[in-house]
């Protein structure tokens, strides 16, 4: 389960889609669509991949290796190759990164809009109307989260720890809105509901424990940082209902 994590990095941008939502066209048509489609190609890719390296190096290569991908490239095409195929990576992450970027940047964005979180954050740039302010905020923590945080390993456990538990969290609110307004509008409805959920629920819980038990000092400070959040909100709220 602990090795899971690591691979399920790679199937992980979903999520950003949805932070965006209300800049999406057709959204009860286009973020399904988007989601089921832009998963499915993914998980091929990832699997293509993972076969290509097997194929081509003994399964004891694979477990000593830092970069798989890199050296059965090697193995086939030489150094040029490996290079190439280093590269790519760096492109991929440098998209990755912007996507996430400009995506992370609308949570707070939303929450200063609805007025739980300072005001300054709700600013949205006169020119290239985005959420200016809450995108260099954002882009200060993560430089200082780099700078104290440790190794990239480290920063790792952190966030997929947390993302994962607010994935559980934000699942598992469907049972609370589906009860405290049966009758409120809802372009998508969940298939397979309450089955689908439950089951969506259990494995990120025991996706956690797992993950917590192989790194618990890391998934510690991550509850810790998110626990840190929670007297801002109780002020902000309180303010807001004042």
């Amino acid at each position: 389960m602990a090795a899971l994590v690591a691979a399920l990095w790679a199937y992980d941008g979903w999520n950003d889609l949805n932070m965006v939502s209300e800049e999406v066209r057709e959204p009860s048509k286009n973020i399904p669509l988007a989601l089921i489609l832009g998963v499915a190609a993914v998980g091929v890719l990832y699997m293509l991949v993972n076969a290509a390296v097997q194929y081509v190096l003994p399964v004891t290569a694979i477990a000593g290796s830092e970069r798989p991908a890199s050296d059965a490239i090697r193995a086939v095409m030489g150094p040029l190759g490996a290079g190439i195929v280093s590269a790519g990576m760096a492109i991929s992450m440098l998209v990755g990164l912007n996507g996430t970027i400009m995506s992370g940047a609308r949570v707070p964005f939303a929450m200063s809009r609805d007025r739980y979180f300072f005001s300054a954050l709700a600013r949205i740039h006169p020119g290239f109307h985005t959420p200016y302010v809450a995108i260099i905020v954002q882009a200060i923590l993560a430089i200082t989260l780099l700078l104290i945080g440790g190794s990239f390993q480290q920063l790792f456990s952190i966030t997929i720890f947390s993302e994962w538990l607010f994935y559980m969290i934000a699942g598992s609110t469907i049972f609370t809105f589906r009860r405290r307004e049966p009758n409120a509008d809802r372009p998508y409805r969940v298939w397979g509901y309450p089955v689908v959920p439950i089951l969506f629920v259990l494995a990120s819980a025991i996706l956690l424990y797992f993950t917590f038990t192989d790194n618990v000092r890391n998934s510690a400070l991550g509850i810790a940082v998110i626990l840190s959040g929670v007297p801002f909100f109780w002020v902000f709220a309180r303010k807001r209902t004042s």
